[in-house]
C-alpha cells in the first residue's frame, strides 16, 4: 500500500492541511479518565493520510481544469499532537520515557522546547521568559488539537464544536494561536512577502508527479518507520507512523527588516560593487534567495525586480543547483534558502554528498501567517500590530533535523564552514545573538572577474515568541492512549521485549541445520533461527519486533574446546575439513594477555554437537604468508570466504580484516585445500573504503551469509555486525572485482539477541 493511502498516519504530516483557516489550541488536561473519554470521542474525527491527499489531488485537479482558479471544494481537517507531560497524564507513566540527557530526539522530546532553549539562539528577546507559551512562566500544555477549514465560517464552528468538547472534558485552553492566508495580493505569502512553502522535499509514496528534476525522500526522515523499517534506537514500536512536532511563533517586525535591507544596500552602493539604481528588493532577494514571487534567484538571477512582473508565466521553482556558484555569488552563502537546505553546493573539503548527508537534515514545514498584513494607511496594519508565522514543521528525528539546522546552520556565522571571513547568518530569521554571532555577514560579488567582499550587519527582525516540542502520534496508538494503554506494539506487531544490542563477535553457521546459527558475544554463545520470515525482516523489512535467539545464552566454559577462551574473535573454517568424519574443523582466534593467538577446534554433526580441541593455542606467526605483508596481521577480527572462490584449483580464497595501528585493514588471502593448509597473501592490506557497502563502518566484528541468498543470480547477501552493535546486509557480485552494494543501512542488532 502507498502510503498516500495510509489510514495510520495523520494527514498533516505527509500530505499538509495547507487550509487558508487554522487555529491551534493548546490544552492542558484534568482529570485523567476523562482526558482519555475526550481522546476516543476525538480520534475517529482525525484526518488521515488517504483524506487529505485524495481531497489535495482532487483538489489540484480541478485547479488545473480551471486555468489556475480556486475550485470551490472545501474540507476541514482536525490534527492532534501530545506533549511529553499530556503522554504521562494519559498513561499514569512519569517514567514513560528516558531523558538520556537529551542526546537523542526521545530525550529532547522528554526536556521539551524551553530546556533546549540556548543552543538553538532562542536567546536575548527570543528567550523563553518572553514566550507566551510552551516556557515554565506559562500553564503546562499536555497537547496542541489543529483545526483547519478552507471555509472560514467551517473553521470558526468546527472550533467552537473542538472548544465545547473539551471544556466538557475538564480540559483547559491554555493558548490559542490564530492563523489566516495573507489577503490578495499577498496570499501565499508571508509578512515579509515572499512566497511560502516552496521549499518543501517531494516524498516518495506521496508525490505522484513531482517537479521536473526533483529527487523523492524517503518518509522515514519524516515519520517513524513509515516504510516499515526499523526505527531508531530507544525510539518504542508505540510511536511508529508518528512524527515529532515543533510549533513557534515567530514575530515579524515587518517594517524594521525591510529598513534594514535599505541601510545595509547603501553600504553596497558606497563600496561600488552594486549599481546606483539598484533596489532593495534585489537585495531582499538576495537575502531570502528567491523573489516574493517564489522564483529563485539562482534560476533568474538577471532579473531586476520581482521577474513575474515581467513575465506572468513564471512559477516558483525548488529544483536548485548551487554547484556553479560555491562561493556564493549568485545566491548568498548566508541567504535564507542556502542555510536552511545547503543543496549540492555545500563545500567542506569537497563538495558534500546531497543524498548521503544533507537529505537527513530536511523538514516538513506547514506555518501559516498570523496576525493582518503591514499596512500603515489601515486598521490594524501599524507597525506595534502582533503578525508574525505559526512555524510548523514534521520530523523523525528532533535532534538530527529540526536542532541541527536551527543550531548548525542557520544561527551559525561558520557555515558553510571553512570560508574567510565566515559567511555569516541567515539573515531573514537570524542575526546578532548573545554569545552565538555579532551579526556580520560576508556579501561576496564580481566584476570582470574579480572577487569583493563587502561586510553587511544584520539584527534579527524575526523573534521567538513561544515554542513547543510535541509528538503526533499514529491513529492505532491514539486509540491506545485513549484505553490509558501503551503497551508495547501497534496494531499488528508483536510486542518488543526489553532487548539491548550488543557485540556480535562471531557468527558460525550449523553445517547440519539449515538457517541455524551460533552467535558469540563476550564470554556467551547464543543459538539463533532464521526462516524466511525471519530473513526477511532482517534484510528488507522491519526487524523491530523479530527475534531470532532460541533457548538461553550459554557460557564459553560449556564447550570443551573453548576452554581458557575468555572471548572469540574470529573463527574460520577450515576449507577441506567440513562434514568430515562426521565432524567439521576450524581456526579459532582469541586473545590471551593481550595477544591473539588460535587453536584448532571440531564440532560434531550430531544433536549434541560435541566439540574437541587437540594441540592447544598457536602463535600467529605460523601464518607464514597470508600473516605477512606489509603490516603483519597481529590480531584477526573477521573472516569472509569469497563465495565463487571456493575450492578452486585446490585452494579457498578469503578476505581477511584484521587491527592495526592505521585502524582496521582488511587483504585478500587463501590457503591450500592439502595436509599443511600452505597460506599465502593473495593481495596486501587495503583500506575498508574500498567496500562501498562498509561505508561509515569503523570495525567490522563479524559476518554471515544469509539463507537462500548465497551466490543467487551471481550474487551473495551477507550480514555484517560492525561497531560493537550495528548491523546492514550487503550484497557481493561474484566474478571480477567482486562489486559489492548495501542492501540494507546499518540498524540495531537487537534482532539478534531477542528471543524468538
Amino acid at each position: 500500500m502507498a502510503l498516500r493511502d495510509s489510514t495510520e498516519i495523520q494527514g498533516d504530516i505527509l500530505a499538509g492541511f495547507k487550509k487558508d483557516n487554522m487555529t491551534l489550541l493548546f490544552l492542558r488536561f484534568g482529570d485523567a479518565a476523562a482526558a482519555r473519554s475526550w481522546l476516543k470521542d476525538l480520534v475517529p474525527q482525525l484526518a488521515t493520510t488517504q483524506q487529505v491527499h485524495a481531497f489535495n489531488e482532487k483538489f489540484s485537479e480541478a485547479r488545473r481544469n480551471s486555468m489556475g482558479s480556486d475550485p470551490a471544494m472545501k474540507a476541514t481537517w482536525l490534527g492532534l499532537s501530545l506533549t511529553y507531560p499530556g503522554l504521562t497524564v494519559l498513561t499514569g507513566k512519569q517514567d514513560l520515557l528516558p531523558e538520556n540527557d537529551g542526546i537523542d530526539t526521545v530525550g529532547a522530546f522528554v526536556q521539551g522546547a524551553a530546556r533546549r532553549a540556548k543552543p538553538l539562539g532562542d536567546v536575548d528577546n527570543n528567550a523563553p521568559d518572553k514566550w507566551l507559551f510552551g516556557a515554565t512562566q506559562n500553564q503546562v500544555t499536555h497537547a496542541v488539537l489543529t483545526v483547519a477549514a478552507d471555509d472560514k465560517n467551517d473553521h470558526d464552528r468546527q472550533l467552537t464544536r473542538q472548544t465545547d468538547a473539551a471544556t466538557r472534558a475538564g480540559i483547559v485552553i491554555v493558548h490559542t494561536q490564530a492563523g489566516a492566508t495573507l489577503p490578495e495580493p499577498r496570499r501565499g505569502k508571508e509578512h515579509f512577502g515572499f512566497k511560502d512553502g516552496v521549499s518543501e522535499p517531494n516524498v516518495e509514496g506521496i508525490e505522484e508527479k513531482p517537479e521536473p528534476g526533483a529527487r523523492l525522500l524517503s518518509a522515514d526522515f519524516f515519520v517513524l518507520g513509515a516504510t516499515g523499517s526499523a526505527l531508531p534506537e530507544g525510539v518504542p514500536e508505540w510511536m511508529r507512523n508518528g512524527s515529532f512536532q515543533v510549533v513557534r511563533r515567530l514575530g515579524q517586525d515587518v517594517p524594521g527588516w525591510w529598513a534594514q535591507v535599505g541601510t545595509e544596500l547603501k553600504k553596497l552602493k558606497d563600496a561600488k560593487v552594486v549599481g546606483e539604481k539598484t533596489s532593495t528588493e534585489w537585495l531582499a532577494s538576495r537575502l531570502v534567495g528567491r523573489w516574493r514571487c517564489g522564483a529563485s534567484v539562482h534560476n533568474h538571477p538577471d532579473a531586476t525586480r520581482d521577474p513575474l512582473l515581467d513575465d506572468p508565466s513564471i512559477k516558483p521553482d525548488n529544483v536548485i543547483s548551487y554547484k556553479n556558484d560555491p562561493d556564493g555569488v549568485i545566491t548568498p552563502l548566508f541567504s535564507h534558502l542556502r542555510k536552511t537546505n545547503p543543496r549540492d553546493g555545500l563545500i567542506d573539503e569537497g563538495p558534500v554528498d546531497e543524498q548521503k548527508f544533507l537529505d537527513r537534515r530536511r523538514i516538513i514545514r506547514r506555518g501559516i501567517p498570523y496576525g493582518a498584513p503591514f499596512d500603515p494607511t489601515s486598521p490594524g496594519g501599524g507597525p506595534d500590530e502582533e503578525r508574525g508565522l505559526v512555524f510548523i514543521c514534521y520530523q523523525a528525528d528532533l535532534v538530527d533535523q529540526f536542532e541541527f539546522m536551527q543550531r548548525n546552520w542557520v544561527n551559525t556565522p561558520n557555515f558553510p564552514p571553512g570560508r574567510n571571513p565566515k559567511p555569516g547568518p541567515d539573515t531573514m530569521i537570524s542575526g546578532v545573538l548573545s554569545k552565538i554571532g555579532n551579526g556580520d555577514v560576508a556579501f561576496e560579488t564580481e566584476t570582470g572577474g574579480e572577487h569583493k567582499i563587502t561586510k553587511l550587519n544584520f539584527r534579527p527582525f524575526v523573534n521567538t515568541e513561544g515554542s513547543l516540542y510535541a509528538f503526533t502520534p499514529s491513529l492505532s496508538t491514539l486509540r491506545k492512549l485513549g484505553e490509558g494503554r501503551l503497551d508495547g506494539a501497534a496494531d499488528g506487531q508483536r510486542p518488543q521485549p526489553k532487548v539491548q544490542p550488543g557485540p556480535v563477535d562471531e557468527i558460525l553457521p550449523w553445517m547440519d541445520v539449515e538457517g541455524r546459527y551460533w552467535v558469540f558475544s563476550g564470554n556467551q554463545v547464543r543459538v539463533v533461527g532464521t526462516g524466511a520470515e525471519d530473513v526477511d525482516q532482517l534484510t528488507t523489512g522491519s526487524d523491530d519486533a523479530t527475534g531470532i535467539v532460541f533457548g538461553d545464552p550459554v557460557d564459553l566454559s560449556t564447550w570443551p574446546a573453548l576452554q581458557g577462551v575468555e572471548r572469540v574473535d574470529a573463527i574460520w573454517p577450515v576449507p577441506d575439513e567440513q562434514r568430515l568424519n562426521g565432524e567439521s574443523s576450524y581456526w579459532l582466534f582469541h586473545t590471551v594477555n593481550g595477544t591473539q593467538v588460535y587453536r584448532r577446534i571440531w564440532i560434531a554433526l550430531n544433536s549434541r554437537h560435541n566439540s574437541r580441541t587437540s594441540g592447544g593455542d598457536m602463535p600467529l606467526t605460523n601464518w607464514r604468508t597470508a600473516f605477512g605483508g606489509t603490516t603483519r596481521v597481529t590480531h584477526v577480527d573477521a573472516v569472509l570466504p569469497v563465495p565463487d572462490m571456493q575450492h578452486v584449483n585446490g585452494k579457498s580464497q578469503y578476505w581477511l580484516f584484521h587491527t592495526t595501528s592505521a585502524g582496521q585493514r582488511y587483504r585478500l588471502v587463501s590457503v591450500a585445500e592439502e595436509p599443511y593448509h600452505t597460506d599465502s597473501l593473495d593481495r596486501d592490506d587495503r583500506e575498508l573504503s574500498k567496500w562501498s557497502s562498509l561505508n561509515g563502518i569503523t570495525k567490522v566484528d563479524a559476518f554471515g551469509f544469509v539463507l537462500g541468498k548465497y551466490q543467487t543470480g551471481g550474487k551473495t547477501w551477507c550480514w555484517v555486525q560492525h561497531d560493537g552493535g550495528q548491523y546492514r546486509t550487503i550484497s557481493i557480485a561474484d566474478g571480477f572485482g567482486h562489486q559489492d552494494e548495501q542492501v540494507r543501512g546499518s540498524r540495531p542488532n537487537t534482532p539478534w539477541f531477542r528471543r524468538g
